[in-house]
């Protein structure tokens, strides 16, 4: 039998956790199809029109799906280095997945306000309200011993990724007041970041 100290769980019990997680993200992705609607055409509209009109929903949604994705690719990576999980780790992992579910509802809001700064923050601050809740669940691990030792180096080197990430998110915040745009050019650029933030946290885990 496993032994594992009172109040902690063990590895098999993460495999719950998991499916759990996995859950609401594949719910949360659904939702965000949700948002865009089959149009209907006004008298001597075309079909062509519409679909035009339909793409700055669309792109929305691209958007989002790609961010929500990214969050899984990094919760998946760092629950597969983990061997076990206590209480505290576990309501991080809700508070993460609390804001997860919240993106249908900012992102939708977004693009039908596609133009107010309130919008834009509201999205740009879930983003990154979620980015920090999942580099306090990477941090938590790493601190209190819950990540596998043959891969503490590579979740360290994993720190300056999602704390960039949280940074830019929360930065749009106010920049989504000064224009719109300006904070969708730094949630597009979270994309890209990612490479020399990775490079960046592996010279300072091998210093």
């Amino acid at each position: 039998m496993e032994a594992k100290e009172p109040g902690t769980f063990s590895r098999r019990d993460l495999g719950r956790i998991g499916a759990f997680t996995d859950g609401v993200m594949a719910v949360a992705i659904t939702l965000l199809v949700l948002n865009l609607e089959v149009p209907t055409l006004a008298s001597g509209e075309s079909l062509a029109d519409a679909l035009f009109d339909l793409l700055p929903s669309l792109g929305a949604y691209l958007l989002a799906f790609a961010l929500v994705g990214r969050f899984w690719v990094l919760h998946h990576n760092l629950f597969e280095r983990l061997h076990g999980f206590d209480p505290p780790l576990m309501t991080l992992n809700l508070a993460f997945l609390a804001l997860i579910a919240l993106l249908p509802f900012s992102t939708d809001l977004y693009d039908v306000y596609t133009d107010e700064g309130l919008a834009a923050a509201v999205l740009g601050g879930t983003l990154g309200l979620a980015a920090l809740a999942h580099w306090e669940m990477n941090q938590y691990a790493l601190r209190h011993g819950f990540v596998r030792a043959e891969h503490r180096a590579e979740t360290e080197s994993g720190r300056p990724i999602g704390l960039g990430l949280a940074a830019v998110f929360l930065l749009s915040v106010p920049a989504a007041f000064l224009t719109v745009h300006l904070a969708e050019a730094m949630w597009i650029s979270t994309v890209l970041l990612r490479y020399p933030l990775r490079r960046l946290g592996r010279r300072t885990s091998s210093a």
